[in-house]
């Protein structure tokens, strides 16, 4: 059947595929009909899920949290809420026009700068000629050393004037870049004249103008660089890393990790078949799918998730990547790479037409299909990815495997926007995940997450943060009061006295538990729809803190614990509960729980707390030694209560009813709040004393003034500068050429006489 949308574009052909097997009722949003579908997988509750993995270059950003934090979630949802048996697939790319070009581009640089004893004033033309080139070929501007920059610069509003951009904001970054080689061959020069010329020196110039140095080494001695493993150290580095930040944001790893250096001969296999049933050519050594052979014809169909990109070449030449020259080759220009002939300084690998090496969508298709077989339930990845990358990854396969359907559901997650702005690698305008981990917790990137819909844009930035930790600050302070709640009911446990405790509060809080898992189970099953379940487990949790208000002896810890469960089994299925900590309630942060299998050192874990008792007993025993002074028993109970027991996650929180309630927390985040307490209560503390010293200071300006006579207000030097006259009393008749005062400035100076004489008087009386 041929899938439709609201907005009437075109949508390709869609099969819902069919079972026997019970349904979980889940519909999810498919790219490829760009609507809700009914989830089904083809072969009971068994889902095969092939996900894009990263292309291992640099290191990871939030566009990579993005992304794989929100199928992680949506993995969970599926894994441990709705039980489906899913088998899921992630490849590495790790070859790659990016990879080889990064590879190649260090190597070079640090070997010039092994092949240097330091700096010198060779160095310094070196780079003065890169720059130039630079120059010439990124802004078209003749310019023969940095002299004629700064003419150049000014012509270009520091390349900031909109003729110079022309709405590319990649100009602007290349600016950048040139300005910085300018700053560091100013920066070299300086060193030289003073003798500063070693490798350190060396160091700061080649990084400091990387970007502009590194292209023009390529140019010249890329073609050298043949080794394999200069590639796949490369590689290798940031997939370590990549892995590193995904096990710090507690992402799942996938069942079956893929990499594409691993695949080569299947690739080749691959390709062949496709030319074989007549959707390929070669050419030039280079093979190329035929998408005029293949769109429309058995059955087929091309760019099924973006109909309206078909012929984009802008967008295809980005899929090709940066080192592809293709063009001449080509039947068509709609026509894309399956295997690139090698060129001096890529690595190659043998085929059928010759040394070369794997096109980027074709990686995908061979991974996914190797380990998944021909038909794929769940393919995911960024929106970004969807044309050309996905449409040629299915186009692809259908043309292996004659099928029609490679993939039933496609899911892509949204844009990512930093601080206003749409994420872009490829103008540095990103944030890597370490850093952004810095700032904010992994939870509370995953809240973020959580709080916006998977396929929608999502925004990162101070404002979105602020609600996240509020949102946060909720869940914790629930939580906390909850254990503790729970903890005292069981401490201070006593028998029934044969009255009711279970009444309508609690009946009312049960329904109300009820109806919040109704909601939250109806928002997962559609789509995954986490924003509306987050807002039902808050509303579930203000008003289990009502129901609380009513006093620890008017409540009933059942339902209360029943709701805290409930609100934890959730968290936990989205991931904010890091996966083996085994607490009953709540984030489960330091806490070792009896169903931990984690060993227990009671020593490390008591000796703090009774360190702190121990203090406090000898503190109270000199106390009541010396007679017992009330006023610093107290003072002393503060201390422990806002100090010394925070330090170790331990909150004593007085109640009204003469017992105090023990709640336990991450002594980091008590350590936070009470600094940033501190630093708030300094701030007041500054302003009042600055506001103090103002008061003073208008009050002694007042003292002075009123000291003055309001007959000799009028006759300081400053007023000698203005007038010349006077009448009996002081007031001014003339001014300083000797005309007369007109009756407004008379009356104006009358009034400013009147109120000094009123403020005189009460100087003479406060004197007296």
């Amino acid at each position: 059947m041929m899938s439709s949308n609201s907005d009437s574009k075109p949508v390709s052909p869609w099969t819902q595929p069919e079972s026997t097997h019970p349904q979980t009722g889940l519909v999810v949003s498919n790219s490829l009909t760009k609507s809700k579908v009914p989830f089904i997988p083809k072969d009971g509750n068994k889902v095969s899920w092939y996900g894009c993995g990263p292309t291992v270059y640099d290191a990871s950003h939030m566009g990579h949290a993005c992304s794989y934090m929100s199928f992680d979630i949506i993995r969970r949802i599926m894994e441990d809420y709705l039980n489906y048996d899913l088998n899921v697939v992630m490849n590495i790319t790790d070859i790659d026009d990016k990879i080889i070009l990064r590879a190649r581009q260090k190597h070079l640089l640090q070997r010039y700068q092994d092949q240097k004893d330091g700096l010198s004033e060779q160095a310094i033309q070196d780079v003065e000629s890169a720059f130039c080139e630079f120059v010439r070929v990124k802004f078209g501007a003749d310019i023969n050393s940095t002299n004629g920059w700064s003419a150049f610069a000014a012509s270009t509003g520091e390349g900031k004037d909109p003729s110079f951009t022309k709405g590319d904001p990649k100009l602007t970054m290349l600016f950048s870049a040139a300005q910085a080689t300018v700053n560091a061959l100013s920066a070299a020069r300086d060193n030289i004249a003073t003798g500063k010329t070693t490798k350190t020196e060396l160091g700061s110039l080649i990084s400091a103008s990387e970007d502009v140095v590194a292209s023009w080494l390529d140019k010249q001695f890329g073609s050298t660089v043949t080794e394999h493993h200069i590639f796949r150290d490369l590689a290798a580095y940031w997939e370590k890393d990549f892995f590193e930040d995904m096990d710090a944001l507690n992402v799942r790893r996938p069942h079956t990790l893929t990499r594409v250096s691993e695949f080569v001969p299947e690739i080749v296999r691959f390709v062949q078949r496709i030319i074989d049933n007549g959707y390929a050519y070669e050419s030039g050594g280079s093979v190329f799918f035929d998408v005029a052979a293949f769109d429309g014809k058995n059955g087929h169909f091309y760019a099924k998730l973006e109909p309206t990109a078909k012929g984009n070449q802008r967008l295809q030449e980005d899929g090709e990547g940066q080192l592809s020259e293709h063009s001449l080759a080509k039947h068509s220009r709609a026509d894309f790479v399956l295997w690139k002939k090698s060129k001096g300084g890529e690595p190659a690998w043998p085929s059928p037409w010759g040394a070369g090496r794997p096109g980027w969508h074709i990686e995908c298709s061979v991974m996914a299909s190797e380990i998944l077989g021909p038909y794929i339930d769940m393919h995911t990845g960024g929106i970004d990815l969807a044309f050309p990358h996905h449409d040629n990854e299915m186009a692809q396969s259908e043309a292996c495997f004659e099928n029609r359907q490679w993939v039933n559901y496609f899911l892509h997650t949204g844009h990512l926007h930093i601080e206003g702005s749409k994420m872009s690698k490829s103008l540095k305008n990103f944030i890597s995940i370490k850093k952004a981990l810095r700032k904010h917790t992994a939870r509370q990137l995953r809240i973020l997450f959580l709080l916006s819909q998977w396929n929608a844009n999502l925004y990162y930035d101070s404002n979105s943060m602020e609600s996240v930790i509020a949102v946060e600050r909720t869940f914790t302070n629930f939580f906390t009061n909850t254990s503790a709640l729970l903890r005292d009911f069981r401490f201070c446990q006593q028998e029934s006295d044969g009255t009711r405790q279970f009444r309508e509060p609690e009946l009312e809080l049960q329904g109300a538990l009820e109806d919040t898992k109704d909601r939250v189970h109806a928002a997962l099953l559609d789509s995954f729809d986490t924003p509306t379940a987050m807002r039902a487990l808050q509303e579930i949790i203000a008003r289990t803190n009502i129901y609380l208000q009513r006093g620890r002896a008017s409540i009933d810890p059942q339902v209360v614990e029943a709701v805290a469960l409930y609100v934890t089994k959730i968290v936990r299925v989205f991931g904010l509960v890091n996966d083996g900590i085994g607490s009953t309630i709540g984030w489960g942060t330091g806490s070792v729980g009896a169903d931990s299998s984690v060993p227990v050192d009671r020593e490390s874990i008591l000796l703090p707390v009774a360190n702190v008792l121990s203090n406090f007993r000898d503190a109270v025993r000199d106390i009541a030694l010396a007679g017992g002074d009330k006023k610093a028993l107290l003072s002393l109970c503060d201390k422990i209560r806002d100090q010394d027991l925070p330090d170790l996650g331990i909150i004593i929180d007085d109640h009204g009813d003469g017992r105090a309630l023990v709640k336990f927390a991450d002594p980091e985040q008590l350590r936070r709040e009470r600094e940033q307490r501190e630093a708030e209560e300094e701030a007041r503390r500054q302003k009042k004393e600055a506001q103090a010293r103002e008061n003073e200071a208008r009050r002694q300006l007042r003292l002075e003034k009123a000291k003055v006579s309001p007959k000799d207000m009028f006759h300081t030097p400053e007023m000698l500068m203005l007038y010349s006259a006077w009448d009996e009393s002081g007031l001014p008749t003339k001014d300083i050429d000797g005309e007369d005062l007109t009756k407004s400035k008379l009356k104006k100076l009358a009034k400013e006489q009147a109120a000094q004489e009123k403020l005189h008087n009460e100087y003479l009386k406060a004197q007296s």
